[in-house]
């Protein structure tokens, strides 16, 4: 087996979600301008929900619909139930209302569920490809695939579709939008419902690889923050630090071992950040 190809392979399956994630969570960002930090829940709560109704003997055709309704349904109450009723209230506050959120959807999942991890079967089975030393398996190629069509197909909605442009006049100047004509509060609440929509997507596509339990959706929401930094919160430039991030992870793990992946991907999210802020401008001097 290829190390090199085998960690690139690894790498963009783990940034196909990742891609998804940032996706989501810079389109919530972007409409309400809060960074939704229970966004990864979404995860969590369409892979349990998911491998739970596949576990008493349903189909997958029904298991996977209903857990990214279920992610979906979640991300909607956090927006209509826990943020609309609070807009007046400071981003920092708002923000650590969707970090209660996240808490309190992880005990719920822990206690109805258990702590132990879940899965079920692959929806794509069959032998792996293989090829330059390195193996991927179907259910692999199809979460590479449906993602990144999932996410640039959502790029695409928002650049060329009415409802799109929509989201993005609501986004940009909502006090402009709403003298358009436009519902600032149904947008917003659909932003994050297709966020939620992207982050179950993610869940239903790599829990068959790996299992979920109640604590996974910190993580996801780390990792789709990071990705969505990366890219300076463009949906359209998300995709690409989602896949970046992925290898990024994959490549360090291989090369310098697991505890190595977690400072790696930190020092590059610093550099990044760093070389950014060049373009940030105080009184007219740029500032490295």
């Amino acid at each position: 087996m290829n190390p090199l190809t085998q960690a690139l392979i690894s790498g963009a399956m783990s940034g196909a979600v990742y891609a998804l994630l940032a996706t989501g969570l810079v389109i919530a960002y972007h409409t309400s301008r809060v960074v939704n930090l229970a966004h990864g829940e979404s995860y969590a709560v369409a892979g349990m929900v998911t491998a739970a109704i596949s576990g008493v003997g349903f189909s997958l055709l029904l298991a996977i619909p209903a857990g990214i309704a279920a992610a979906m349904l979640f991300s909607f109450l956090v927006e209509r139930v826990l943020l609309r009723p609070r807009r007046d209230w400071p981003v920092s506050g708002l923000i650590l209302v969707t970090l209660a959120a996240a808490f309190l959807i992880r005990g719920v999942l822990g206690a109805a569920m258990g702590v132990d991890g879940f899965s079920f079967p692959r929806l794509f089975v069959g032998p792996p490809l293989r090829f330059a030393g390195g193996a991927l398996p179907l259910q692999g190629l199809g979460l590479v695939a449906i993602g990144l069509a999932a996410a640039l197909a959502v790029t695409l909605f928002l650049q060329r579709t009415q409802l799109g442009r929509q989201l993005r006049a609501a986004a940009e100047n909502p006090d402009a939008a709403e003298l358009m004509g436009i519902d600032v509060d149904r947008i917003r609440t659909l932003a994050f419902a297709l966020a939620g929509g992207l982050g179950g997507l993610g869940a239903v596509l790599l829990v068959p690889l790996v299992s979920v339990d109640f604590e996974s959706g910190l993580g996801m929401t780390l990792h789709g923050f990071i990705a969505a930094a990366l890219a300076g919160m463009s949906p359209s430039l998300a995709i690409v630090a989602g896949f970046g991030l992925g290898l990024a992870e994959a490549l360090a793990t291989t090369y310098f071992g697991a505890l190595a992946q977690d400072p790696i991907v930190f020092l590059l999210l610093i550099a990044v950040a760093l070389w950014q802020s060049r373009l940030i401008r105080f009184g007219g001097t740029a500032r490295a």
